[in-house]
C-alpha cells in the first residue's frame, strides 16, 4: 500500500519516540517495540519486542532492557550475539514475532573498523500497521540497502563510526526511502545541527524528531 508523505509524517510523530542515539520506541497495533534502548527508563515500557542491532554498549544496554522487559517480551538480536531465550536474526532472513514481520539487513563499515562486516550485525525492516520501517543500526551506505524502499528509514548520521549527514543522504537515495528520520547524533557524535543539515539535503522527505 502506498502511503502519502503527510500520512507518514503524522504516523511517525504519533507512533515514534526518539530517546537519543539509536533508541526509539514504536507503538503500533497495540504493541510497544523498542530499538536499541540505550538509557531508556523503565517507565517508557513495558516492551512487547526489543530489537538490538549490535553489541556495542550504546545499543545493547542490558540494564535498560531489564527495566523494559516483561515475561513475554521477545528480544531480537543478530545471530552472532544472540543468547539463550532470545530471537536470533540474520541478514536477508525474516522472523515473525506475533503479527510483526522483522527482516534483518546487513549493517557494517566499508572502510572503518568500528563495525566490521564479519560481525554480521544488523539493521531491521519492521512491517507493522501497514508501514515498512527500517532502522539502519550503525552502518555506512552499503549495497544491501539498495531498493529496500521502506516507507520510513531511521538513519544514523553522527559520522566517525558510521555515516555522517552527507553520507546519510546518499543512503536515503540508495534505499529509495519515502521518509527519513536522522538518529545517532547530538549526544556523542555529529553535533546538534546535523539533523537539520541532513533534512536540508533531502528536503520534503526528511523529518527531525526531537529527543524525549
Amino acid at each position: 500500500m502506498t502511503r502519502s508523505m503527510d500520512f507518514l509524517k503524522a504516523w511517525a510523530r504519533e507512533r515514534l519516540t526518539w530517546f537519543g542515539q539509536s533508541a526509539f520506541r514504536l507503538r503500533a497495533e497495540g504493541l510497544t517495540i523498542f530499538f536499541d534502548p540505550w538509557r531508556v527508563p523503565a517507565a517508557a515500557g513495558p516492551a512487547d519486542i526489543i530489537l538490538i542491532t549490535h553489541p556495542h554498549g550504546d545499543h545493547y544496554d542490558r540494564k535498560a532492557i531489564d527495566g523494559l522487559r516483561k515475561d513475554s517480551t521477545a528480544i531480537v538480536l543478530p545471530r552472532s550475539c544472540a543468547e539463550a531465550g532470545q530471537v536470533a536474526a540474520a541478514a536477508g532472513e525474516t522472523v515473525r514475532v506475533g503479527k510483526v514481520s522483522i527482516t534483518g539487513v546487513a549493517a557494517y563499515n566499508l572502510t572503518k573498523h568500528f563495525h566490521p562486516r564479519s560481525g554480521n550485525w544488523l539493521g531491521y525492516v519492521v512491517e507493522v500497521d501497514g508501514v515498512r520501517l527500517y532502522h539502519a543500526g550503525d552502518t555506512d551506505p552499503v549495497p544491501e540497502m539498495k531498493d529496500l524502499r521502506p516507507d520510513i528509514a531511521l538513519v544514523p548520521i553522527g559520522g566517525i563510526v558510521g555515516m555522517n549527514w552527507r553520507e546519510g543522504a546518499q543512503a536515503v537515495a540508495l534505499l529509495g526511502a519515502t521518509l527519513s528520520i536522522p538518529m545517532h547524533y547530538s549526544m556523542m557524535l555529529g553535533g546538534r545541527k546535523a539533523g537539520a543539515r541532513f533534512t536540508g539535503l533531502i528536503g520534503e522527505g526528511g523529518l527531525v524528531l526531537h529527543r524525549a
